[in-house]
């Protein structure tokens, strides 16, 4: 695995940056007003921090009536690096709600935080030169091999494959850790916690063999699309992709899953006893001098911890 670029030796992998949080701030001001009125709308954004440069992102969002969902997705397909701007990126909101409620709002604001570390991710990859790792590999063909299979375990495995990507998970538990700074519970962390661990492998029937022949088949197309280096062939030929008996890759799928459940629990409890210790007063604690902007200084708190902490996704991929 030596010629293996891993998911955290990636600039896109470390934590995520504090402008993040700017560009947050940025373009959730200009939406807000829009999302409480259930105003749709198509809004541009000019970003141009230290660490990511984006011309013209746009963000489209749309409100009907319904239960509280909130569903993104960030569009990279045309996305090119020009004269060190981001091109072409386009994140997509679908919300739906009965009652546009204060934590309902707050859930909207985080799934849009969501997407833009994904952003940050995506922008870290293609100004670095580098080819993609493959947790983006395997990410990019998932929405389209969805749209062809029909049996029902096979769409399980996708979704499955899904949250067990390293950027993704990433993603989540930066999420968790925001929402428990601000005192709020973030369930769907601890669902997708669950049905990792609970991943079902069953006897295939021959359909289900067939389409997750299919799967496979196009998820290391993906992977050999985006490698550039010729000695990560090796290990993309010893990879679970390659392996032609369904059981045995299933079975190995379930393993480095469940490497990825043990990483994923260390980080949690490790917000938690850092959620926990933040509230004991110490008296030998003190700041030199106080803070002019107090949220800059809790902005700046949360992304230590996060580069300190939540970086080091060790855990095996799947290559």
């Amino acid at each position: 695995m030596r010629y293996i670029v891993r998911y955290d030796n990636f600039n896109e992998s470390k934590g995520i940056s504090d402008s993040c949080e700017d560009i947050l701030y940025d373009i959730w001001t200009e939406i807000e007003p829009d999302i409480i009125k259930r105003n749709d709308d198509v809004k541009k954004f000019n970003i141009s921090k230290k660490d990511i440069k984006v011309n013209q992102l746009i963000v489209e969002y749309e409100i009907q009536k319904g239960d509280d969902t909130c569903d993104s997705i960030i569009n990279f397909k045309n996305s090119i690096i020009e004269n060190g701007y981001l091109n072409n990126v386009v994140i997509k909101l679908n919300i739906e709600t009965k009652d546009m409620s204060d934590e309902f709002i707050y859930y909207i604001r985080s799934v849009l935080f969501h997407e833009l570390i994904h952003l940050y991710q995506h922008y870290k990859i293609l100004s670095n030169n580098k080819f993609r790792p493959e947790s983006f590999s395997i990410g990019g063909v998932l929405p389209q091999l969805r749209k062809i299979i029909n049996e029902e375990y096979s769409k399980y495995v996708l979704n499955i494959l899904y949250f067990s990507l390293s950027h993704e998970l990433s993603a989540q538990l930066h999420q968790y850790y925001l929402y428990k700074m601000n005192n709020k519970d973030y369930d769907k962390l601890i669902k997708i916690k669950e049905d990792l661990s609970n991943f079902n492998v069953k006897k295939l029937n021959d359909k289900e063999n067939s389409e997750l022949d299919f799967i496979k088949k196009h998820i290391l197309g993906s992977i050999r699309f985006y490698t550039k280096n010729k000695n990560y062939e090796f290990d993309i030929s010893n990879s679970i992709w390659c392996e032609t008996d369904n059981d045995i890759f299933l079975s190995k799928l379930k393993s480095l899953i469940n490497e990825k459940i043990k990483w994923l629990n260390k980080k949690i409890k490790l917000i938690d006893s850092k959620i926990e210790a933040s509230k004991i007063i110490r008296y030998d604690e003190t700041i030199i001098g106080l803070p002019h902007d107090w949220e800059m200084y809790d902005r700046l708190e949360r992304y230590n911890f996060i580069r300190e902490n939540l970086n080091d996704c060790k855990t095996i991929e799947f290559v």
